[in-house]
């Protein structure tokens, strides 16, 4: 015997039929969905429509300059929707736009919240261009003409009906018996009807229970009545079962909070067990009307006690002593609850010394309250959820210190979860993003200046002493870095590091430590030369060579001397003791320094040694400057003499080891200025390869950089080419 198929149990007590089978043509259904498509596409405003309006109300002269801001808008909206989309979407993207920026001047906070819920992160360039061309082609027109216009469409799209929009829902529940036997075999078939109406009325009619009252027939005594039951049937043996009372407040109040009906289902569950299912089905099903009866009404004795027992405990800030109850304290509530209890004991021995001689004291009436316990505790809980759970004392440290001198942008940003050992793992606001077929670019635009300060303030050359004038001889001030610098650089004998980006003026920055030193040895209008040597440490020869002709020129009203001392250029002692400035290389200076017998007294008056592009630490020639530094500290710890250090950089990230390495105290000497303080800004352009294949990648890599060279070629720009090795 064949068993039964599913559908067929199903439709023997309803009244739908099998619908006929559909043997219309596949190509006529394609054609009735394209169509329904166009349809759909149609409604409300489109750039189709948009376009249309523009051409009928606009003279042929003015369609030309409005087609280039056309142009403009599809391009911004292809930048912000995605080139990856179609043409279907980006004019989607750019009828949105019109819709948002038609009677708006500029990108404001309200656009801006309804571009990015619409489309997400989007570059901010793009939404202020598409503004600027939605606004010069609403310049042609007044604003009632547009606010028509925008209303018509939208009035189109509002006559539309959306499928299930005008059916009605019945959320009510129908319980059938599932004890009884379907009529199927016998007499009783002459029953069985397949309107499926028909059969529920008779259902509903037989087997209604009186227990699962309406909303409408609760009275007020139901939840009493309801948990009597339960104990009855449920909790009789038990030699501890809680009280009527007890039980009904805690149930009102877990039915009056906000929690939803799955939430308060599965509290209710750990409560009262599984075997009260029933009562739980019931308290869920008439929660509304319990809590307004509970509210509304006072006439039952029962709901009175009920009322009173519940702002009883509610007052008291009482638990139910039943069911299973985990509690959780923090270290900070451990600590409260001792001392609350060591406060307990502190005034019963008051309140017992105070009955012995009779009298009471003010102090001894006060006691801790548990709100205020409570309060703490939630005041506790939510400082804890702004708190990174994996976080490391040092970043803490970051965090609450902040140094007067260092202008880092990045520096909170390295605190987030965005960045994991110091490397970016987002890209910048306002990128500009280019997906290619063999290539990809990303386009970085520069930093913005940094707004000046209102403690800033520029150092004019005539403002100077005799020296500084003298040396700064040509110049009329000093620039934005120099100025921030010059009061440590020129005023005192505090070790420095400068980490500035490449042109910012670093050189001058030495030039201020050199004529402090010189105002040091200046005695009644004569510079005591013998008593002092500046030493100069440049990474390279070429750079050596360079420096001292610039050194030269400054010093020379002064009738300072100043000499290169490299491999290549040989200084005789007598030469040496002449010179009062040395221009060195690192390898250099390290083989004067390493003698113990001959150079002794050369390095004993060095009083200034200035060390430039100290980044090259973590570079192969990084040791021979380390030695230098620990030879000098070393040099200063034995004689207790004053050899200042300062330390010129392009911006490192970790500034802060390299001060401490100097031993540049990080609230006076150090200085950090990040690409806002650049002099020409910079921005970056990142070109990547597609292909996989290694031979394929060099040749795809040849054809993008000869491209892009000869596209900056074409605009007038300069290019320079560096490549690791020689080809």
């Amino acid at each position: 015997m064949a068993l039964p198929r599913l559908t067929g149990a199903l439709r023997s007590f309803s009244n739908v039929t099998k619908q006929d089978d559909y043997h219309e043509e596949v190509t006529d259904l394609k054609m009735k969905r394209s169509k329904l498509h166009e349809q759909i596409l149609g409604l409300g405003l489109t750039w189709k429509k948009i376009v249309k309006f523009l051409d009928e109300n606009l003279e042929k002269n003015e369609v030309q300059s409005v087609n280039e801001d056309l142009k403009d808008i599809l391009q911004a909206a292809k930048q912000i929707v995605g080139a990856d989309n179609g043409r279907e979407a980006v004019e989607s993207g750019a009828a949105f736009l019109f819709k948002t920026f038609h009677l708006k001047d500029s990108v404001g906070h309200k656009e801006t919240k309804a571009i990015r819920q619409m489309f997400g992160p989007f570059p901010s360039s793009s939404a202020t261009a598409a503004c600027n061309a939605i606004s010069r082609i609403t310049s042609y027109f007044s604003e009632d003409d547009l606010t028509a216009f925008v209303q018509m469409t939208d009035e189109e799209n509002g006559d539309r009906v959306l499928f299930g929009k005008n059916i009605a829902f019945s959320f009510d529940m129908h319980d059938l018996d599932h004890v009884d036997e379907l009529p199927i075999n016998g007499d009783a078939q002459n029953i069985i009807s397949l309107d499926y109406k028909k059969f529920l009325n008779e259902r509903l009619q037989e087997h209604y229970t009186p227990e699962l009252k309406p909303v409408e027939k609760t009275n007020g005594s139901f939840l009493w009545c309801e948990v009597g039951k339960y104990l009855n049937t449920t909790l009789k043996g038990m030699a501890e079962a809680p009280r009527i009372e007890d039980l009904c407040c805690t149930l009102y109040d877990m039915l009056a909070s906000v929690k939803s009906g799955d939430e308060l289902q599965n509290e209710l569950f750990e409560l009262l067990g599984p075997e009260g299912f029933e009562l739980i089905e019931k308290l869920l099903q008439n929660r509304i009307t319990i809590v307004d009866r509970f509210l509304n009404s006072s006439n039952d004795h029962k709901l009175q006690a009920l009322q009173d027992n519940c702002k009883k405990i509610l007052g008291e800030n009482a638990k139910p002593n039943y069911g299973c109850q985990v509690t959780i304290h923090s270290e900070q509530e451990k600590q409260l609850m001792k001392q609350y209890r060591r406060e307990e004991k502190r005034i019963a021995r008051r309140e017992k010394k105070a009955g012995e001689d009779g009298e009471v004291s003010g102090e001894g009436l006060m006691c801790f309250d548990p709100k205020e316990l409570r309060m703490q505790r939630e005041q506790a809980l939510l400082n804890a959820r702004t708190v990174p759970i994996l976080s490391r004392q040092r970043e803490i440290d970051l965090e609450k210190t902040r140094y007067p001198h260092v202008y880092d942008s990045q520096a909170e940003a390295m605190k987030t979860s965005a960045f994991i050992a110091g490397a970016k793992m987002i890209l910048p606001e306002g990128i500009q993003r280019e997906n290619a077929k063999i290539y990809e670019e990303v386009k970085i635009p520069y930093s913005e200046p940094m707004p000046v300060g209102f403690e800033e303030k520029p150092v004019y050359i005539p403002d100077l002493d005799e020296i500084g004038q003298l040396a700064f001889k040509g110049m009329k001030r000093l620039n934005r870095i120099q100025s921030i610098v010059f009061e440590t650089a020129y005023n005192t004998n505090e070790n420095m590091l400068i980490c500035a980006p490449t042109g910012a003026g670093k050189t001058n920055i030495a030039m201020l430590t050199i004529l402090h030193e010189i105002r040091q040895h200046f005695q009644q209008g004569v510079i005591k030369k013998n008593e002092f040597k500046i030493v100069y440490v440049a990474p390279m020869k070429a750079l050596a060579a360079e420096m001292t002709n610039y050194f030269s020129k400054r010093l020379e009203p002064l009738g300072i001397t100043v000499k290169e001392l490299t491999g290549d250029m040989q200084l005789s002692k007598s030469e040496i003791l002449r010179t009062q400035m040395l221009v060195t290389t690192p390898e250099k200076w390290d083989v004067v320094t390493r003698k113990s017998v001959g150079d002794v007294a050369l390095s004993q008056i060095v009083k200034l040694l200035i060390l430039d592009e100290v980044h090259l630490l973590h570079e192969d020639r990084g040791p021979v400057l380390e030695s230098i530094v620990a030879r000098t500290l070393r040099q200063v710890e034995s004689t207790q003499s004053m050899i200042r250090i300062l330390g010129l950089s392009a911006t490192l990230p970790n500034y802060l080891d390299v001060a401490t390495f100097l031993h540049v105290n990080p609230y006076i000497g150090l200085f950090y200025f990040d690409g806002r303080f650049r002099p020409v800004p910079l921005g970056q352009t990142f070109l990547g390869i597609k292909s996989a294949n290694k031979v394929q990648q060099l040749n795809n890599m040849d054809e993008v950089c000869y491209e892009s060279v000869l596209k900056q070629v074409k605009t007038g720009h300069q290019c320079l080419g560096a490549a690791r090795r020689r080809s």
